[in-house]
């Protein structure tokens, strides 16, 4: 069976977007761990290695894989217009470092769902893994149609997830999240 980590993706955009980079990064993890054919090291697990400078061997050895997927994010927020968001992954295989599948994606902000489906479809091709049809139904899934619905939950999950000890942070995931929910029920 193939094991796979989903390592932190680079934030190009400012320092401010750091959390939409953690966001596209989870939504691609849990997308590819609903495959039953892949072993997805879990998210704890890989967040170490967010900036690391390890080469892939050095994380494949510490983690017992034998694929990893990294890539960058860039946002480009607009007031008034379509924002954009851009997503490079790239999959390289541990034993030698060699890359096997990458492709930039630059989409209206709106189309974040699909660029995150195709990445995980793509991924499982490249590794011959054939997706049973109850694994693409989640695969597909569009979350909401609301762009700033989408925001807010990446916000609150970005703050949940820096620091559930936090009352602040856990203050700031809910308030967050419970917008969220307004904007899209």
């Amino acid at each position: 069976m193939n094991r796979l980590v989903v390592l932190p993706y680079e934030n190009l955009g400012s320092p401010e977007d750091e959390y939409f980079a953690d966001g596209i990064t989870d939504e691609i993890t849990a997308r590819l761990a609903s495959i039953s054919q892949l072993e997805v090291i879990g998210r704890s697990s890989a967040t170490q290695y967010k900036k690391t400078d390890k080469n892939p061997r050095q994380i494949g050895e510490e983690l017992g894989v034998t694929y990893i997927l990294s890539g960058t994010v860039r946002w480009q927020p607009q007031s008034g217009g379509a924002s954009k968001v851009r997503v490079t992954p790239s999959l390289v295989r541990v034993s030698d470092a060699t890359q096997i599948w990458a492709n930039p994606y630059e989409e209206a902000i709106a189309e974040v769902f699909q660029v995150q489906s195709d990445i995980a479809l793509r991924v499982a091709e490249a590794l011959n893994v054939a997706l049973l049809e109850p694994e693409r139904k989640p695969m597909e899934a569009k979350l909401t149609n609301n762009p700033d619905a989408y925001d807010c939950y990446l916000r609150g999950m970005h703050y949940f997830n820096r620091g559930g000890n936090n009352r602040d942070n856990l203050t700031l995931s809910i308030e967050m999240l419970e917008k969220a929910v307004q904007l899209d029920p």
